[in-house]
């Protein structure tokens, strides 16, 4: 089965008004006459390659195939094993106190990388929406996704694991 990852209302905000201030920044750049425009380039040079690997990492989708999870990403797909899966439940932002990125994107084309958490430690955040949040536990981390039919995603989910634990 596939479910989306859509972007939620503020993601949808940073994101376009990131996209539109880079392009306004690079027309300054092009149309600069003075050919001075160092502080623009160094924008440039930051927020273009910061753009680019976000909307790379960024999950188009989640797949659930007969080996476990996929979030289907342009570059570097991420598969959970349902093997390594110990836990897995919808949560809600609340539920992950108060979070740090370690090294992560908040908000342009979604919440992207390793964060940490008050509540559950570190983890992995490859989720597009705050408002569908499901929490996959396995051996070894812990990852935060939105699908977009979050308790169908948990309970077809579920009932697989409890299928193949019951094998």
């Amino acid at each position: 089965m596939r479910y989306a990852a859509t972007l939620d209302g503020s993601s949808k905000i940073i994101t376009n008004l990131t996209i539109i201030i880079t392009l306004v920044i690079l027309c300054r750049q092009i149309t600069d006459v003075n050919q001075e425009a160092v502080k623009t380039s160094v924008l440039l040079f930051l927020l273009i390659p910061a753009i680019l690997v976000a909307a790379c990492l960024s999950p188009r989708y989640y797949k659930i195939t007969a080996e476990g999870v996929v979030i289907k990403r342009p570059l570097f797909p991420i598969t959970i094993l349902f093997d390594d899966i110990v836990r897995l439940r919808s949560i809600t932002e609340e539920e992950l106190g108060t979070s740090s990125r370690m090294l992560g994107i908040g908000g342009i084309f979604g919440y992207l990388g390793t964060y940490r958490s008050a509540e559950i430690g570190k983890y992995q955040r490859w989720c597009t929406n705050r408002e569908s949040l499901v929490l996959i536990e396995s051996r070894s981390r812990k990852w935060v996704i939105s699908p977009s039919a979050a308790e169908d995603f948990v309970k077809t989910m579920n009932g697989i694991i409890n299928t193949a634990n019951a094998k």
